[in-house]
């Protein structure tokens, strides 16, 4: 089975499994907090063991040099992503605006991403995980400092006089013991469980210590990395199942959202891609496989959770998440074939 047909083939067991989260919610057998429980459970818990053992291998010269080029990589991504949602949706109306752009530019790296490259490329491409939570900590640097700016900037909702992002950013400076605002908000991306795995799990990788992790150990962290693709299709699942899809056709900004998200900005990562290896810089077909679904992936999950904790329109955030997750099982396979046939 190639790799389309793969990731075609696993994006059709993630939806079904989603289908557990929709009918418990539907029929009122989850109290409001579940969602959150499980969604907690899975980025501190079931997803950091699994972005450690993806870490638990022999050492190879050519994994870390990749993992460079992914780093480098995600952060041109979510820096292109940043300067478009900025430029297309400047004149939007304020109350979609702000999701739109927070939308635009954070795919579902944690809840999607992350589990179907564990699934679809792991075994065949040794380290492709591992590149995929290095795409994650670009991620977490930009939700934790971009994120806040546009949920919270030009606001003060408590009509204290001071703006609610320099609030946000003096909290979470506080928060993480940080001396300055902008390095507060690193600070929290950097203190991520997933962030925390991956450094701890890069020096059992670089450092001959692999044997003497305990078997009892890595049969634990296996079964906890298993709960990762379930349980996130649970969550998003259960987040489908609130959904109200009345009027959403007549919405001209999601469509351009849409066009956006999964068809035009992927495309230019693929086209960057190609531009870099024209030019006659090495890079690896598997780590470049990886930037271009974590780039090609719906809007991220926690788009909503950041609409509700800011107080942002998370209805609106909510549908476009749903339609863009939908959307998705057409988009990335495509994404991929296109990537494969350039």
């Amino acid at each position: 089975m190639d790799v389309v047909s793969a990731i075609i083939y696993n994006v059709g067991i993630f939806f079904i499994m989603m289908i557990p989260g929709i009918i418990l919610k539907k029929c009122n057998m989850i109290s409001d907090g579940f969602g959150k429980g499980l969604s907690n459970l899975v980025l501190y818990i079931a997803q950091p063991a699994l972005v450690f053992l993806a870490y638990v291998k022999d050492f190879d010269k050519n994994i870390l040099i990749n993992s460079i080029y992914v780093f480098i990589f995600s952060i041109i991504c979510h820096f292109l992503f940043s300067v478009c949602a900025m430029l297309v949706f400047k004149k939007t109306p304020d109350s979609k605006a702000r999701m739109l752009k927070f939308a635009t530019i954070f795919s579902n790296a944690a809840f999607l991403g992350i589990p179907l490259i564990n699934a679809v490329l792991e075994k065949q491409y040794p380290g492709a995980t591992l590149y995929a939570s290095i795409y994650n900590i670009t991620f977490n640097l930009f939700l934790w400092s971009l994120g806040v700016r546009i949920c919270t900037e030009n606001r003060d909702e408590n009509e204290n006089g001071v703006c609610d992002y320099k609030e946000e950013a003096d909290r979470i400076a506080s928060e993480v013991g940080a001396s300055t605002k902008a390095g507060g908000s690193i600070l929290k991306a950097l203190k991520h469980p997933v962030t925390i795995a991956a450094a701890l799990g890069l020096v059992f990788f670089i450092l001959p210590i692999n044997g003497y992790i305990p078997k009892i150990v890595i049969e634990s962290l296996t079964m906890l990395k298993n709960l990762v693709a379930p349980l996130s299709m649970v969550v998003i699942g259960i987040r489908l199942a609130d959904m109200d899809f009345r009027g959403a056709h007549r919405d001209k900004y999601m469509y351009i959202f849409l066009a956006l998200r999964h068809i035009a900005l992927p495309l230019v990562v693929i086209l960057l891609i190609k531009l870099i290896e024209l030019i006659g810089i090495p890079t690896s077909t598997v780590a470049a496989m990886v930037v271009v679904i974590m780039a090609s992936a719906p809007a991220a999950s926690s788009a909503t959770m950041f609409a509700e904790k800011y107080r942002c329109d998370s209805a609106y955030v909510s549908r476009i998440v749903t339609i863009s997750t939908i959307l998705s099982i057409a988009t990335m396979p495509l994404m991929i074939f296109i990537f494969g046939l350039i």
